[in-house]
């Protein structure tokens, strides 16, 4: 699961890279199946025209001579590269006629592996920024068209594009949801930069700057020395915010690069996890309830306004395609709607309303949320009557804290994804090694599934993840490294980890299975 793919889930999903919830919540959405890593390689449709297709044979006649490049490297399989696919096709035409020293392409890592090995890729889609033919950083920008455009416009540009009058700013506007505008006398002095430091370093929003009068006008704007944030956010009347405190330039544009509340889609997957704000709100609601006139709506709208750069206000229609990442990675299959969550992307801590939704509710909620208050919730299932299969203690939510936590035990604890290709293939081999250990008291080998059960102590960022928690009060967590986990690593692992000695039993079967017991301690 890579991180885009967590709330890319979730959203990482719905990532590009960031910690485990919004990985997990987007690798729930996948479309495909991990197992499939031999299926062959689509064939590019025209829609794709202005992709640049790269192999092993062609890098040194394409991205190495480009001036810029910014190159995919995605796998046929991969649900997110599907959903990538429009809006990268889109933003390299756009790129063509704009950015003409650019190309934008793309590369089946299943098929030249070894350039995917080369970049150190390690999950799909992954894109990376090519400058005279060297790697220069991974991409940072959202994943849908108007933000991969304005990701290299930026990198090839100047900070903040000069405007010198209205129709310029009108053709602005036309291309960019959000547009931030500065208005100096002149293009010197501490403001002005502040304002192109701020700039330069910014991805996901285009800037503009001007000396005009007229403007300043236009943008709402009447003293220089000023910035108007201005968003022309589909299905919503034109909105200009406008801030005179350069100081504070940072907070005043992500709280108002956002519109009100944002649906939860694949496509604004970038803007709700890289807007800087890593708390939000998630209201999950039918279509009707999600109304604009709708009482429940309304309330949430009016709490957006209060704590606008605080939250993102994420809406989930629970009843149309996209709404499965969500409704899985909250457990909320089944439950009546409207539901509003919280959650916290850099904590992976999640939060929900326990009583009727108003709009006082909604405030308060939102409030604690913001403070960190809020109480979370985490999911489990039922503790099982018999909690070994096969010599692998199955461990729940409930169960975490007098299995895992257990004082007197060393733990290794996988966590999986039943739907998990990786998860699958490991399974004969951590039966194995739990047959190994069967005659060791001290050590615990156990499993947890992730979908369905969290504890505040257990950090996943991928499936599988291996943790060890050695025996003693402190139970601190040590994950393992490293992509080897047959019988002997995993043996190894624990010898090297656990805290109380013990000793396995010997094998019996001749000459072959003594060699392999050797090689395992």
């Amino acid at each position: 699961m890579s991180r885009w793919s967590i709330l890319a889930l979730l959203l990482g999903l719905l990532l590009v890279a960031a910690p485990f919830s919004k990985h997990q919540l987007a690798a729930a959405s996948d479309e495909y199946d991990d197992d499939d890593e031999d299926a062959p390689s689509a064939p590019k449709d025209d829609d794709e025209k202005d992709v640049v297709v790269v192999t092993v044979k062609n890098w040194d006649d394409t991205v190495k001579k480009a001036k810029f490049a910014l190159v995919e490297f995605y796998a046929p399989w991969c649900g997110h590269c599907k959903s990538l696919k429009p809006h990268y096709a889109k933003a390299a035409t756009i790129l063509k006629a704009a950015v003409p020293d650019a190309i934008i392409a793309k590369v089946d890592a299943t098929v030249e592996e070894s350039l995917g090995s080369k970049f150190s890729v390690q999950g799909y889609p992954t894109l990376k920024w090519f400058v005279d033919g060297e790697l220069v950083s991974d991409y940072g920008g959202s994943r849908d068209t108007e933000g991969i455009v304005n990701w290299v416009k930026k990198k090839t540009g100047p900070p903040a594009v000069s405007v010198e009058d209205a129709d310029k700013l009108k053709s602005l506007e036309a291309d960019n949801e959000v547009l931030v505008l500065g208005y100096f006398s002149e293009l010197k002095g501490a403001d002005y930069e502040t304002f192109k430091s701020f700039a330069s370093k910014t991805e996901d929003v285009a800037f503009a700057e001007t000396t005009s009068a007229e403007v300043a006008q236009a943008a709402g704007l009447e003293a220089a020395g000023t910035v108007a944030v201005i968003k022309n956010f589909p299905g919503e009347a034109r909105e200009v915010a406008v801030s005179s405190d350069l100081s504070g330039l940072e907070a005043f544009v992500k709280g108002e690069k956002l519109p009100a509340t944002i649906e939860f889609s694949q496509e604004n997957s970038g803007k709700i996890f890289n807007s800087g704000i890593p708390k939000q709100l998630i209201l999950w609601a039918s279509p009707d309830e999600l109304a604009a006139d709708a009482e429940v709506m309304s309330a949430y709208r009016a709490a957006s306004k209060k704590f606008k750069g605080q939250l993102v206000f994420v809406t989930v229609n629970n009843e149309g395609e996209g709404s499965e990442p969500v409704t899985n990675f909250f457990g909320l299959k089944g439950a009546s709607s409207p539901v509003l969550l919280g959650f916290h992307m850099e904590k992976n801590r999640k939060y929900k309303l326990s009583e009727p939704l108003t709009a006082a509710s909604v405030e308060a909620f939102a409030a604690s949320v913001a403070d960190g208050s809020a109480q979370p919730e985490y999911k489990s299932q039922p503790v099982p009557e018999d909690p070994v299969e096969e010599g692998v203690t199955v461990v729940v939510g409930k169960s975490v804290d007098s299995v895992v936590m257990d004082p007197t035990k060393d733990v290794l604890l996988e966590v999986y994804a039943p739907w998990c290709g990786h998860c699958k293939q490991l399974e004969p081999t951590y039966k194995k090694l739990a047959k190994r250990f069967k005659k060791v008291s001290s050590v615990v080998i156990a499993k947890m599934d992730g979908t369905e059960n969290e504890h505040p102590s257990i950090e996943v960022k991928g499936f599988p993840t291996i943790i060890f928690f050695p025996a003693g009060e402190d139970k601190t967590p040590i994950a393992l490294e490293g992509g080897d986990r047959s019988l002997k690593a995993l043996t190894k692992f624990i010898k090297s980890k656990a805290k109380i000695p013990y000793e396995l039993p010997k094998k019996s079967g001749g000459a072959e299975e003594a060699a392999s017991e050797k090689d395992e301690l």
